[in-house]
């Protein structure tokens, strides 16, 4: 382990600039890699929410019974999509105004208990499906008005798939310019030990002798960047969950349905981080080497 780590110094030592420039991109690399990954988490997070409490209204006409409307709010209970469905009578929705407008007698004073509707307030599942519900609702009896912030929600859709589409590409490109920086790191190391290398196989040295420690490298730099760029995003992330500007809970893109506690996500964003470091740099080494090492 010894001559291994001294050859790894030696090789450091002789492509200084190369060995600057291969860490700074992967750094740069994973650090673009990590905040993709928290952008991507936290606008999912944004749409759990959104999901939770967007909500479609079915507002009914004065001469459509209660028990009427109490038969259609069970029959949409029943509805796959549907995830709840409440009821709003007509003295409901002016406690529900009267508690709003409180600071507003004058205006109060105008509104009479029986002007409001009574209406039926419906979540679905996916917001996906909301919009279809108020095609579907609009013919029904007795309803007079369907209401769905049907813009907002698909702005923001829009806006997260967006935001997904691009940090992928960038995370992609960063990574192959990493990949191919450690390649060319590598490959300039065999050049400039060319002769050192085929003396070495000449006294009978091993294959895994001659080419750990170029291995090692490539290896070494992503664990190295990974760590780097990891402690920065953790600290990042921590602040922000200290402050109030992160939520305390976070929803997995990759996983329905599930949230977890942000101090975890971010141990196994780090987890996730130095590991594909490792793994970035031992395979550009190790293909730059069996590329390249000629003897």
């Amino acid at each position: 382990m010894d001559k291994l780590w001294q050859s790894f110094l030696v090789n450091i030592k002789r492509e200084k600039l190369l060995v600057v420039a291969n860490l700074v991109i992967m750094t740069v690399t994973f650090l673009v890699l990590g905040m993709f990954l928290n952008i991507i988490t936290l606008s999912q997070t944004a749409l759990r929410s959104l999901e939770e409490q967007a909500q479609l209204t079915v507002y009914f006409r004065d001469e459509f019974l209660e028990d009427q409307i109490l038969n259609m709010k069970s029959e949409l209970e029943t509805d796959e999509r549907v995830m709840e469905v409440k009821y709003v009578s007509k003295d409901d929705a002016f406690k529900i105004f009267t508690e709003i407008n409180k600071d507003q007698p004058v205006l109060l004073e105008s509104i009479s208990r029986n002007i409001l509707p009574a209406s039926l307030e419906i979540k679905t599942k996916e917001l996906a499906d909301l919009s279809g519900m108020v095609s579907e609702l609009e013919g029904r009896e007795g309803v007079e008005e369907v209401k769905f912030y049907k813009e907002v929600i698909e702005r923001f859709i829009a806006w997260s798939n967006a935001v997904y589409l691009i940090g992928l590409v960038l995370a992609v490109l960063f990574v192959i310019v990493s990949y191919a920086i450690v390649v060319v790191t590598i490959r300039l190391t065999i050049s400039s030990k060319g002769s050192e290398l085929e003396v070495l196989k000449l006294v009978g040295a091993s294959d895994k002798y001659v080419k750990a420690p170029l291995v090692f490298q490539g290896t070494f730099f992503g664990f190295i960047s990974a760590m780097v760029s990891s402690a920065l995003l953790a600290l990042l992330s921590w602040g922000g969950v200290s402050y109030g500007i992160l939520p305390s809970k976070v929803a997995l893109f990759f996983i329905p349905g599930v949230k977890l506690e942000t101090v975890i996500y971010i141990v196994v964003l780090v987890f996730v981080l130095i590991l594909s470091g490792v793994l970035l740099g031992f395979i550009g080494s190790s293909v730059a080497v069996k590329k390249y090492l000629k003897y």
